[in-house]
């Protein structure tokens, strides 16, 4: 059995960028031997894993899977679009969103600790680093449910669910427009806006020039009066609907007008 030495730690860290603790695990298993040690961590998937860990993933898709009273939207990136438009990878993410529904989880780390084909997860991205030779990690899992739930996936760039009751191709056109919507809403209504971004808002427009130059008492109504356009903008029930809408016609008001409500909606986009 050869000697584990810091050097010998090194030369391992140093092909395979794993963490010193690992390396040095992977030698005493393989009695020393630097090129055992390098098939062993292979053989876990470990290696291929170390080897990318840290690279940038700005690219990557959106897998979807819907039943008729939840919806999961899973983002998984990549390094490279030539990836992310892959079919295999594709279908990597599409199995993640099967497996995210079926399972009920609704976050990364639940997802994580679910298993792929028998395998842990760590397992199952480790062996898609190896076939695809570049860095994969999961980045988003979102969810919805409701007695009604629709969705849409534009080109596994962007995916966007809506929760609601009533007829489900309605719910699909309001789906439609939180992928398509600029800017994309922040909150359902008024009172789901984080407080702290409701605050930083007014401060800002109470700073601007246009206000400043007010008399000082009618600057608080003013900015009011600005909140409310910046809340038509952000705000998903208050935007102008952009499909299936009549002129002018608010999300809201085109529910109303189709007999359908929004309770919840979510959306995830490559790189966003």
């Amino acid at each position: 059995m050869a000697e584990i030495t810091a050097a010998l730690v090194m030369q391992l860290r140093d092909a395979t960028n794993l963490p010193m603790m690992k390396c040095k695990q992977a030698l005493a298993a393989t009695g020393g031997d630097l090129q055992g040690a390098i098939e062993h961590l292979r053989k876990q998937g470990i290696a291929a894993t170390g080897k990318f860990a840290g690279r940038e993933t700005p690219n990557g898709a959106i897998g979807m899977a819907l039943s008729s009273t939840a919806g999961v939207i899973v983002l998984v990136g990549c390094q490279t679009d030539f990836v992310g438009a892959n079919d295999g990878f594709k279908a990597f993410v599409q199995k993640l969103a099967d497996i995210a529904l079926a399972s009920g989880a609704d976050s990364v780390d639940a997802l994580n600790a679910q298993k792929f084909d028998g395998l842990t997860m760590t397992e199952a991205f480790a062996g898609q680093i190896q076939k695809i030779a570049e860095n994969i990690k999961l980045v988003g899992v979102q969810r919805v449910s409701g007695s009604a739930v629709s969705g849409y996936n534009h080109g596994g760039r962007i995916g966007a669910l809506v929760a609601g009751s009533g007829e489900v191709t309605k719910l699909k056109q309001v789906a439609l427009h939180v992928a398509s919507s600029n800017p994309a809403p922040v909150a359902l209504d008024r009172a789901s806006v984080d407080p702290a971004v409701v605050a930083k808002e007014r401060e800002i427009i109470a700073a601007t020039p246009d206000v400043q130059a007010k008399p000082e008492a009618m600057r608080p109504k003013i900015v009011e009066g600005k909140l409310g356009r910046f809340f038509k903008e952000q705000v998903l029930l208050e935007q102008e609907m952009l499909f299936d809408a009549e002129k002018g016609e608010s999300v809201e008001k085109y529910a109303k007008r189709v007999a359908i409500t929004v309770s919840a909606f979510s959306r995830l986009q490559v790189g966003g």
